[in-house]
């Protein structure tokens, strides 16, 4: 198993850039008094904080370890001759930078917090022990809530954009998730419906071929039907998933149900279909909805059911919403065990949850029954 390793971007080598180019010359400058040796101690100081900021989101807890120790040794050196400590110096921004990296990256909490207050303890005893003359309290005490500000909010900074990018990320997975559930639904609806449909019509025709060619034939027809409309539903399924977010294939209302029901009907199959109340008022998703559960319930009938069988399909559009309403004679199964349910009724459950209501089946000896409540929008 190979792990990518990542580089530096364009933008983290021009981040950088521009910080090294706005704080070191300034910092160089302060050095024009130092002695030669803290110079070139300084230098190789400034070259190794460079690389922090080249390789900060690389490395995002190492470059800021070495960029606390870079610090350390800042803190180290002597104090310049009509000034402060060196860790005053403009470059010791680059710590900050380095610190919301890891805040960022990371999300630490306890080593930004632990290096910010030793660093800042270390920066207070060192002017006090080894003070500028003569050591200004005033100016000391103003300084070290400025510091504690500029590493605080440096801090919360960070944290802000890490907890937006994390609520982005869990968005995304949200949005994928929801789009796997519907591809599974539609894939499911599509392949089991027809599948089932093909082969009962098929056996239906096999039963009756002699006896009556022409409703065998009529039989086969179906089946046809039936397996070229999954064909064009695969195509829908697979070309959406190239080009843009699955969309559900409209349902114009739920006359369309009649049609449905016809595909299940064979000699050996009675399916009784019922609509009450204004079908032409529900449309759009809960139309969808119900359309879906028929069509899941009226399949699991046809694959678990010996012939023959007798299912009724009842839709009532009430005042709260649609009522939809499965019945079959079969011999029924335990609906709490997902090998016998399989993606079906999840699926339905989870049409009816989408929209707000509920899904309940129950199953025994005499038969299968599915009810569910779809409020109306």
């Amino acid at each position: 198993m190979f792990t990518q390793v990542r580089r530096p971007s364009i933008a983290d080598l021009g981040v950088a850039a521009a910080v090294v180019l706005l704080t070191v010359p300034v910092s160089v400058g302060l050095l024009s008094q130092a002695e030669p040796w803290v110079r070139v101690v300084f230098s190789v100081l400034l070259v190794v904080f460079s690389g922090c900021m080249v390789f900060r989101r690389v490395y995002p807890t190492g470059g800021f370890c070495v960029a606390c120790l870079v610090m350390l040794a800042s803190l180290a050196l002597p104090n310049l001759p009509d000034g402060p400590s060196m860790i005053f110096a403009p470059v010791s921004l680059l710590y900050l930078v380095s610190l919301y990296t890891v805040v960022v990256e990371t999300g630490a909490r306890a080593l930004p917090l632990a290096a910010s207050v030793v660093g800042l303890g270390l920066a207070v005893g060192r002017t006090v022990v080894d003070p500028p003359e003569p050591l200004d309290w005033s100016a000391l005490l103003a300084f070290v809530p400025v510091v504690m500000v500029a590493v605080g909010g440096t801090w919360a900074f960070g944290a802000y954009h890490r907890a937006r990018a994390e609520l982005r990320r869990r968005r995304a997975r949200e949005g994928l998730r929801r789009e796997r559930e519907l591809m599974a639904r539609e894939l499911h609806d599509v392949v089991a419906h027809s599948l089932a449909v093909v082969v009962a019509q098929a056996d239906a025709a096999l039963m009756v071929l002699d006896r009556d060619p022409a409703k065998a034939r009529a039989m086969i027809g179906t089946a046809l039907t039936t397996g070229r409309g999954a064909m064009v539903e695969m195509r829908r399924v697979v070309s959406t998933l190239r080009e843009e977010p699955l969309a559900e294939p409209p349902v114009r209302s739920l006359h369309d149900l009649e049609a449905l029901v016809d595909t299940f009907r064979t000699e050996d199959v009675r399916v009784e279909l019922v609509l009450s109340g204004e079908v032409e008022m529900v449309d759009g998703e809960t139309a969808r909805a119900a359309y879906r559960i028929v069509q899941e319930s009226l399949t699991n009938a046809l694959k678990h059911s010996p012939r023959p069988l007798r299912c009724r399909v009842e839709v009532a559009i009430e005042s709260g919403g649609v009522v939809v309403s499965v019945r079959d004679d079969g011999p029924g199964f335990r609906a709490t065990r997902r090998s016998s349910t399989g993606h079906g009724i999840v699926g339905m459950r989870e049409r009816a949850r989408g929209l707000g209501g509920r899904l309940d089946v129950t199953s025994g000896p005499s038969g299968t029954h599915v009810s569910a409540h779809l409020p109306r929008p």
